[in-house]
């Protein structure tokens, strides 16, 4: 869960899974003065750090996979406005700044309008 919270991209857990295992090693060679002999210690250690990045890059890809919402209401929003519960989608659409066509060129911030140049039929350069 610590990888996923600290980590965004899953290309980069099984690199944080190995460092912090090899950190764990160094720990406890300090801590015994002596590099673990057992290799019970050291297979669980590779599974730990199997599972871990395993884990990890599901996790991080199933948060990378999800669908993004640009700027729309919540989804239970969404399913009561098309049942006709609360405001009309147009002005609901307004409100998160999605205009239908009316009033081109006006921002959210109130700005003018935009010059439409007129596409000349022959050449005026020359």
């Amino acid at each position: 869960m610590y990888l996923l919270l600290l980590i965004a991209r899953s290309k980069l857990v099984p690199d944080f899974a190995c460092t912090i295992a090899f950190l764990h090693l160094v720990a406890t060679s300090l801590y015994e003065r002596a590099l673990p002999a057992s290799l019970a210690w050291w297979a669980l250690q590779a599974a730990s750090t199997a599972l871990m990045a395993g884990l990890g890059v599901w996790a991080c890809r199933y948060r990378e996979l999800r669908p993004i919402a640009f700027g729309g209401a919540a989804p239970a929003a969404q399913g009561a406005r098309q049942a006709g519960i609360g405001e009309p989608a147009a002005a609901a659409d307004e409100e998160q700044g999605f205009g239908r066509g009316r009033g081109r060129g006006r921002g959210r911030d109130g700005a003018g309008e935009y010059e439409m140049v007129g596409m000349g039929g022959g050449n005026e350069n020359g």
